[in-house]
């Protein structure tokens, strides 16, 4: 049975965690929460041993794996004390809040040969998986992806009111749900991002984070790339976001409709049309990562993403606000 630790437990995604961990049936051994808001209580529902910090936790208790949460900015001090310790690590992304910091924490993963996974989740969605069967038939010319999620209230409502202070969580919508989408860029396109433009606004709500941003992108490959991503969604129970997309690859063009993907298919005598049901809800994710996580470890096979997909993504990230800060400037990343 899995050894399992909790870390900073205070965090808007443990709850997507917790079904999947109780039907996998691991050994929770000891949950950290320096707030004590959740930690208490998920020890006693786990059975486990509640403690004030992750280092308190680690002195007492050998957990085979920990999932980390916490504050983007405490990520990193977190994860270099967790590879010291040589426990393998499923970390909550960005997994800090500069690409310099977790572009050291995936040297020293390497040099460790340390377990390592980060939820890029849409990596395992059946959304990916119907890009790629398209992508077989022809290389990615180009992608566009929204993801406007609800309004920062809902972190003060989760009990996460450091997400709306950009010094703390590195940014707003971008830095938080953006990164899926340039993640998923990333993979689509088969090589590294090249340029970056972006504009943001934070007018809507005057915080110090952005309210909303759209960045576009290119590839070594050639592949160019917009995402839309904000907290602008008037969202309610059952409706808590809009999640869009249009990817054209090879002679399919594939774009989100109502429950499914829309595939247009060019071919001599005109098109062809065809509708794939997909899940969109992006919460369930969350179960097949933990699944993934677990098999992963008892298997010892890569994981789906590590510090080194983490530290790419931020200097799109970091690239992106640098934009937006400068009126929209082109800026060039080195690979």
């Amino acid at each position: 049975m899995t050894k399992v630790a909790l870390i900073d437990t205070a965090h808007w995604h443990v709850p997507l965690y917790l079904e999947a961990l109780e039907k996998a049936g691991v050994d929770v051994v000891g949950v950290s929460d320096p707030t004590e808001k959740t930690g208490p209580a998920l020890a006693k529902r786990f059975n486990a041993r509640s403690f004030t910090t992750c280092e308190e936790l680690i002195s007492q208790v050998r957990p085979g794996v920990a999932f980390v949460f916490g504050k983007h900015i405490d990520m990193r001090k977190t994860a270099n004390f967790l590879l010291d310790q040589d426990i393998p690590i499923a970390i909550e992304k960005p997994c800090g809040i500069r690409s310099a910091d977790v572009r050291q924490l995936s040297e020293k993963a390497s040099r460790k040969n340390a377990f390592v996974a980060i939820p890029f989740i849409f990596r395992l969605s059946e959304t990916m998986g119907v890009f790629r069967c398209a992508e077989a038939l022809g290389r990615t010319d180009h992608a566009s992806f929204r993801f406007i999620a609800g309004p920062p209230s809902r972190y003060l409502q989760a009990g996460n009111p450091w997400m709306l202070e950009r010094e703390v969580a590195g940014g707003g919508p971008l830095i938080n749900i953006g990164v899926h989408m340039v993640d998923m860029f990333r993979s689509l396109s088969g090589s590294e991002i090249t340029t970056v433009s972006a504009l943001s606004t934070s007018h809507i709500n005057n915080l110090s984070i952005e309210d909303f941003i759209a960045i576009t992108l290119k590839s070594a490959s050639g592949t160019i790339g917009t995402i839309e991503c904000g907290y602008t969604f008037p969202s309610a129970p059952g409706r808590q976001r809009e999640f869009t997309f249009s990817v054209r690859a090879g002679k399919r063009f594939l774009r989100s409709i109502n429950d499914g993907i829309d595939v247009v298919t060019g071919n001599e005598t005109g098109v062809e049309q065809e509708f794939l049901p997909v899940e969109f809800e992006t919460d369930l994710y969350y179960a097949k990562f933990v699944e993934h996580v677990l098999e992963a470890l008892e298997k010892k096979t890569p994981t789906i993403a590590d510090f080194g997909d983490a530290a790419r993504v931020l200097e799109v990230v970091e690239a992106a606000y640098t934009s937006a800060a400068e009126g929209g400037r082109t800026i060039h990343l080195s690979n």
